[in-house]
């Protein structure tokens, strides 16, 4: 364990406590509207003390909290060791039964063609030898027709059962690849925000964005 000395919660709780009840009357007793200028420098004032105590709350805590940092790193590394070997076992068999399904798919859909192929050709046969005797019966235009609707007939439809699908089920998520960046829609680009602040940061007066207009707000500083 990378931190050895311990910390009470239970004393820090009680010492952020105090710290937090004198924030709370200095925040009622110091909160100035600034009408004129003697509320203005009041007002620079009380931000300056803020600065001051939240450095304070800040230095309080930051033992604290590296403590917990570091016990909440050596608790990750636990499970995380613990928690490896079954993901590589995990992501092992869900490849295992993901490439057998996939075979088992190209299987089940060559019988299904192979089967729908065979009554196609038993219906055939049977319109054939069935127009063959309306014409030997003189039936000429019956036969006609019997042929007509054969040639017509939709192909059949054979579906198998997906043994897989009864033992395993799946979740199907579709995602993406970028063949052509330059040819995707404008719907479905971001406008890099980062990258824009960076940019109005960095030239300030001088920025030029075609679409973008660059301003400047004035915040006191302490």
């Amino acid at each position: 364990m990378p931190v050895t000395e311990m910390i009470s919660p239970a004393a820090i709780q009680e010492e952020v406590n105090a710290s937090t009840r004198d924030i709370l009357s200095f925040v009622e007793s110091n909160k100035v509207e600034v009408v004129d200028l003697p509320s203005l420098a009041r007002a620079h004032a009380i931000r300056k003390l803020i600065g001051e105590k939240q450095k304070s709350v800040t230095q309080q805590l930051a033992r604290p909290k590296q403590w917990a940092f570091g016990l909440h790193q050596w608790f990750c590394s636990l499970e995380k060791a613990a928690l490896a070997p079954l993901a590589i076992l995990d992501g092992y068999e869900r490849e295992q039964i993901r490439a057998f399904d996939e075979q088992q798919t190209r299987e089940r859909q060559a019988r299904e063609r192979a089967i729908a192929e065979a009554r196609r050709l038993a219906d055939q046969e049977r319109a054939t030898a069935e127009a063959a005797a309306l014409e030997r019966a003189g039936e000429h235009q019956m036969a006609a027709a019997v042929v007509a609707e054969a040639i017509q007939a939709a192909p059949p439809v054979v579906v198998l059962e997906n043994e897989v699908r009864a033992v395993q089920s799946f979740r199907r998520t579709w995602h993406f690849e970028i063949t052509d960046a330059a040819e995707v829609p404008r719907d479905f680009c971001a406008v890099d925000e980062t990258k824009l602040q960076r940019y109005a940061t960095a030239m300030k007066d001088t920025a030029q964005v075609p679409g973008v207009r660059f301003y400047w707000v004035d915040t006191p500083v302490r």
